[in-house]
């Protein structure tokens, strides 16, 4: 009896902590998206060239906050990567990598190693609430208005015949 209530006990804990990345502190699931749109936020890539959302208005942008040590951000990068590579040539879609360490040369030289080819940036603004986390991976989609139309916590399966023609789909949209 001890054994199963010891069980028990790991379990309900595990539960909470899965479950509670999914609630931001006000109880509002981080998952639910809103459509404000038109982001004035900036970002700067290896260059140090920096890129506002709004300059990406007519374009679909897929933005990826991950980190190094992250082992669901590492698992998820290899089909993120191939699909960046097959959507490229789609220049209504724009990836994002996003650093979240905050260290642009660690992170391009664990680019490298991998041959990853998935442009990387690093926040350079504030973030609005629509498109921050406290969780990595969290990946943002936003369509060619500029509106926030997926904010999803945790891996996702990037090989997802439907996640690629849904992107193709938002970059057609007039």
């Amino acid at each position: 009896m001890r054994v199963y209530k010891k069980n028990l006990s790991w379990i309900i804990m595990a539960a909470g902590l899965f479950f509670s990345s999914f609630i931001d502190s006000d109880g509002i699931a981080d998952t639910m998206p809103t459509s404000k749109g038109m982001y004035d936020v900036l970002f700067q890539n290896h260059a140090g060239i920096e890129i506002n959302l709004q300059d990406l208005k007519g374009k679909v942008v897929v933005i990826n906050y991950w980190a190094r040590w992250c082992a669901p951000c590492i698992a998820e990068m290899p089909a993120l990567n191939q699909l960046y590579v097959e959507l490229k040539s789609n220049k209504n879609i724009v990836f994002m990598a996003v650093d979240m360490d905050r260290s642009m040369n660690k992170a391009i030289r664990f680019m490298e190693k991998r041959k990853y080819s998935i442009p990387v940036y690093q926040i350079n603004s504030p973030l609005p609430e629509d498109i921050a986390t406290r969780y990595i991976p969290t990946t943002i989609i936003l369509d060619i208005k500029g509106f926030l139309v997926n904010k999803h916590v945790g891996a996702m399966n990037f090989k997802s015949i439907k996640f690629k023609e849904a992107l193709q789909q938002l970059s057609e949209e007039l």
